[in-house]
């Protein structure tokens, strides 16, 4: 093989490299805010933000870092990874579930706090397919203590052939946790918020104090 035969097929291998990761990316398609959701099915319960990204991310945050950098200061942790209908725990402040559908296109997950109080922070639920991703973004999430959340997931996004991928994998990560312990990210504790019936007590309390002032007899100060 001549030198001119060799240099023009590591071209051409070159140049098919770039047209196959051009060809991976896909498209976002129907992709909505509402594909992942927790606590419920209503808007309120949608994810916050979402980015699409036509590579394979791995198990950090740079595929999606910068799409929410506005939304939270701090860097992102990894809390586990769901393969098939397991999940992998790197956070056991934690738990959680994962199961996907029959179709491989949707499914079910939930987390829940194991610790003794309140939590809130932000939550990344990046999902992976065979050649593109995309991630979902629950910003400023609170979670009760004890409390477990359950939501659901769905692929809508079109790989290179403009069909709904299936799934492959999903790392959960977080960030800017505040009020509890263990997952995470920047932030001091939060300021507790009392239960309604601590205020219910507090309100009482004060109704009690002013009936025991208003029955003190007033004192008349005598002239000398």
């Amino acid at each position: 093989m001549n030198k001119h035969t060799r240099k023009a097929r590591l071209l051409a291998t070159a140049a098919a490299f770039v047209l196959a990761g051009a060809a991976q990316a896909g498209t976002i398609g129907a992709a909505s805010l509402d594909d992942v959701t927790l606590g419920g099915s209503a808007t309120a319960y949608w994810s916050d933000a979402l980015n699409y990204y036509g590579s394979n991310p791995g198990s950090d945050a740079s595929s999606f870092a910068a799409a929410f950098a506005s939304y939270g200061g701090s860097a992102w942790n990894l809390m586990g990874t769901a393969q098939g209908n397991s999940f992998t725990v790197a956070n056991s402040a934690f738990n959680y579930s994962f199961s996907k559908d029959a179709g491989n296109k949707s499914g079910t997950w939930s987390i829940t706090n194991l610790g003794l109080a309140q939590v809130v922070l932000d939550l990344a639920f990046s999902m992976h397919t065979g050649d593109a991703g995309t991630a979902f973004l629950f910003d400023n999430q609170a979670i009760g203590a004890g409390q477990t959340l359950q939501g659901s997931w769905k692929i809508e996004w079109l790989n290179n052939a403009d069909n709904i991928p299936n799934f492959s994998n999903m790392n959960l990560f977080s960030r800017d946790l505040s009020g509890g312990a263990g997952a995470g990210g920047g932030g001091g504790a939060a300021a507790a918020v009392p239960e309604p019936t601590t205020w219910a007590l507090l309100l009482a309390g004060l109704c009690c104090m002013g009936l025991v002032l208003k029955r003190q007899p007033t004192r008349v100060k005598k002239n000398a």
